[in-house]
């Protein structure tokens, strides 16, 4: 289920069988044209992915809104922000699991210090959405991650 009015109505009413919340680190910067450009594909890199991973498991999973962060600032501010709100998830909805997905590397050294599990994919590189070896790429994280899902269920 996806961060819309007729998905979280219907989330309200199956509580009990969605125990996944997914939510995208997504990070963004204005330093430079190159950057912008960068964090901007990988936005929508990780959109199309996460929505096909929510799509899959449709029932299961509810896929949060994107958790967006300034490259700029240091991640022991956002990783405080980020444990909060997963803290938050976990104590005040039916959630046994949290899932945390990114293709910023940083976040590994602090995978400790999250109460969701994070899963770190290599970014993709800057290119057309719609040529071929772009979404086969995405398909490629897409199985991977269901497989993944699936073990940690």
């Amino acid at each position: 289920m996806k961060w819309t009015y007729n998905d979280i109505q219907q989330f309200i009413q199956a509580k009990d069988y969605i125990d996944t919340a997914v939510i995208p680190l997504v990070p963004f910067s204005f330093e430079t044209d190159d950057e912008l450009k960068k964090y901007t594909f990988q936005s929508e890199a990780m959109y199309i992915l996460m929505s096909q991973i929510e799509k899959h498991f449709k029932g299961r999973v509810l896929l949060l809104p994107v958790y967006h962060y300034m490259k700029q600032n240091t991640l022991e501010l956002e990783v405080e922000r980020l444990r909060t709100s997963v803290d938050e998830l976990i104590q005040r909805q039916p959630f046994k699991h949290v899932m945390l997905f990114t293709f910023d590397n940083k976040w590994r050294k602090h995978q400790s210090e999250l109460n969701g599990e994070l899963i770190w994919l290599p970014a993709p590189t800057e290119n057309d959405l719609n040529q071929i070896e772009t979404q086969q790429m995405i398909q490629s994280h897409a199985n991977e991650l269901k497989t993944l899902i699936k073990e940690q269920w």
